[in-house]
């Protein structure tokens, strides 16, 4: 469905139509669950999430700008509920040291999504060895790879800045090539592996 006719369906939304907002969900939903499944690594816990993001859309449908993409509105509340979830699990408040961030390790980041480079019978071994990397360095590759964020959207995200998201993207798919490189028997596997570990394009 094309964004105007997207917008059509959030205006309906607003005005009470409660079909409006239920076509909604049944078109958005699917990428808010996969975004919550990778986020929070778990199925079940998911479930919950893109339940408790498609109401807090609700509530808040007033507040969306219209010259705004409403998935990327909407996969952002989800992407926020979700951090909160990682941040509750942590016995730190924050998931980031920002003393561990060192914005010379990194390179220009590039608007590419990695799944659009991954060839197709390697992406599942990409999202095991995504759910098993530390929250904090699985986060912001889900929002960037897979959610299509920007650097500015995962730093308002995760409250980090500019400079700390892509140190941290940095550090987050050296640990997932080094945890994918053992598995690299097959030559799709080996180049998986490298568009991963490869830094940004200038």
């Amino acid at each position: 469905m094309d964004e105007l006719a997207v917008r059509k369906l959030v205006e309906r939304a607003r005005g009470g139509d409660a079909d409006g907002f239920a076509t909604l969900f049944k078109l958005f939903r699917p990428d808010v669950e996969r975004l919550c499944a990778r986020l929070l690594a778990s199925d079940s816990e998911a479930e919950d999430a893109t339940s408790e993001a498609f109401m807090r859309s609700h509530r808040s449908l007033d507040s969306y700008d219209s010259a705004q993409s409403f998935r990327t509105w909407l996969l952002s509340i989800a992407a926020h509920h979700c951090i909160d979830q990682l941040r509750r699990r942590s016995t730190e408040q924050r998931i980031f040291d920002p003393s561990e961030f060192d914005p010379e390790q990194h390179s220009t980041p590039s608007p590419t999504p990695l799944h659009q480079r991954l060839r197709a019978e390697v992406r599942e071994q990409i999202f095991d060895g995504l759910c098993a990397l530390p929250d904090r360095y699985r986060a912001p590759l889900v929002l960037r790879y897979f959610a299509d964020f920007d650097y500015d959207e995962i730093g308002a995200v995760m409250d980090v800045t500019r400079n700390q998201v892509a140190t941290l993207l940095y550090r987050a798919k050296r640990r997932l090539r080094e945890q994918l490189d053992p598995a690299a028997e097959h030559d799709a596997a080996s180049a998986a592996i490298r568009l991963v570990s490869r830094g940004p394009k200038s």
